[in-house]
């Protein structure tokens, strides 16, 4: 531990530290109600499980409002203090959540939570993106590495505390707990967070709001929103449809499920650093639309590999390995159009926006299905795995000649 880590000196590594703890700490409290929804809602205020599943939902809502809000914050704020002040009021929504207000309440509140939370998210990483200029989809890639774990412990853990404390409620608290020290943290470090975004683009100056966008031509960014919607559909289909209903329906445990699915998580996260310095060193966009392309083949075989463990476990291996540079090498495409924190809150939304689309048609389609559920199903993942392949050839086009 060296001493500009102890004092929060600007030296060049200590942001990237800052920021990883920043980014781990908000993402926590996302997941930590996912495992006890039925806990927290269903039986806490007598609605239906499905009922309950609105608390994730109404994020999407959240997600659409945090672009007027960052839009407005950007101006008028540097990045340090929009996190402390977005994670700050996120732990207060929380806690305020923990109070028995009613679910009508609670759905109100997660709302708005969900706008701060994207606001959180788009300022550390326009952050760690801007920490180094020369390998930006690296520095990227670790975040998203941290996140992803960020993400996995916090479901864990959602699911310990209620246990260890007998109630749900107490994930609230928790998040709420998480939420409040990445704003304190921020604030005692927000000299670093400041003067270290501009050593490294090379300033002599400080510059204490995001004015990228009011100096620099802005780059197109809705293919890149385009993928991000479908990465995120893809990886609902992926979760929903393949895990629930192709595996469960093969005979596979829950535990083999599990692992199956998990598989491709794990390499995900762990590969998404070293995928973030290909990107770096090959170009995003060919990095990103070669590894879209296997990633596609890929989802769209894997319902025909059901009756065969070791070859649909090679080939989730195959897909987890192209699915890491999705996120850096899309973040660092968002960067590279000079739109600052908007940029990645609306990159943001429009995954929000294809991850429940995906959940949707997933609900909707085994409402609607009976005695054909398999090849319906299996239909529905290769559907999706086309959409994917066809949303990367029409991004790549659109972006080769804005690279």
């Amino acid at each position: 531990m060296t001493r500009e880590w102890l004092l929060g000196l600007p030296h060049p590594k200590s942001i990237v530290r800052i920021v990883i703890l920043l980014i781990f700490l908000s993402a926590l409290p996302d997941a930590l109600v996912v495992p006890v929804l039925k806990d927290l809602f269903a039986d806490r205020y007598g609605v239906s499980t499905a009922q309950a599943q609105l608390f994730l939902a109404v994020n999407l809502l959240g997600a659409l409002l945090a672009i007027p809000l960052v839009k407005y914050m950007r101006r008028r704020m540097s990045g340090w203090a929009v996190v402390s002040s977005t994670a700050i009021v996120d732990g207060i929504l929380m806690a305020i959540m923990w109070l028995p207000i009613g679910f009508a309440g609670t759905l109100a509140l997660r709302t708005i939570e969900g706008a701060v939370d994207v606001a959180t998210f788009a300022a550390l990483f326009q952050m760690l993106g801007r920490s180094d200029q020369k390998h930006p989809a690296w520095k990227l890639g670790l975040g998203a590495t941290v996140l992803v774990a960020g993400l996995g412990i916090g479901a864990v853990l959602g699911g310990f505390l209620t246990k260890l404390a007998g109630s749900a409620a107490v994930t609230l608290i928790v998040g709420s707990v998480s939420c409040i020290a990445t704003g304190c943290i921020a604030i005692a470090f927000r000299a670093t967070l400041v003067r270290m975004v501009h050593l490294a683009r090379g300033a002599t100056v400080e510059i204490e709001v995001d004015d990228a966008e009011s100096r620099a031509k802005l780059g197109t960014i809705w293919p890149i929103l385009f993928m991000a919607a479908t990465d995120r559909a893809t990886g609902a289909i992926l979760t929903a449809v393949f895990a629930s209903f192709l595996l469960s329906g093969l005979g596979y445990t829950p535990e083999q499920r599990g692992m199956l699915v998990g598989l491709p998580l794990l390499l995900m996260a762990i590969g998404a650093a070293p995928a973030g310095w290909c990107a770096d060193q090959f170009g995003a966009l060919h990095t990103r639309s070669l590894a879209a392309m296997a990633y596609a083949i890929a989802l769209g075989v894997v319902p025909f590999l059901g009756a065969n463990t070791l070859v649909l476990a090679f080939v989730l291996l195959i897909l987890g390995v192209a699915a890491a540079p999705l996120l850096p090498a899309s973040l660092a495409l968002v960067i590279g159009t000079n739109r600052g924190m908007s940029g990645l809150a609306a990159f943001r939304a429009a995954g929000d926006i294809g991850y429940f689309t995906g959940i949707v048609v997933a609900i909707a389609t085994s409402a609607m299905i009976d005695e054909k559920q398999y090849s319906v199903q299996t239909g529905l993942v290769c559907g999706f795995a086309l959409v994917h392949a066809v949303a990367t050839v029409i991004s790549w086009f659109a972006l080769r000649n804005h690279k």
